[in-house]
């Protein structure tokens, strides 16, 4: 499991895959923008284990999957 980077660094990475913010993508899987950013916030810099909590754990995982996928432009504008 590697690090998804700081706030920034995933907002420039969702940016480049034509996400509008973060806020836009949690709303677009079903997550609260403030929860989606907490994750963030708390586990983007971790590489020592994925989050114990079911929410934050899911976030992380979909996020990663959205971040590694080779689709780019992948939100609806």
């Amino acid at each position: 499991m590697k690090q998804l980077g700081t706030m920034d660094q995933v907002r420039g990475k969702l940016a480049l895959r034509g996400w509008r913010s973060l806020s836009a993508w949690a709303l677009a899987h079903g997550y609260l923008p403030v929860t989606a950013r907490r994750a963030v916030y708390d586990w983007g810099m971790r590489d020592d284990h994925e989050p114990l909590g079911g929410i934050k754990r899911a976030i992380m995982r979909d996020l990663r999957r959205t971040l590694e996928a080779d689709v780019e432009l992948e939100a609806v504008r």
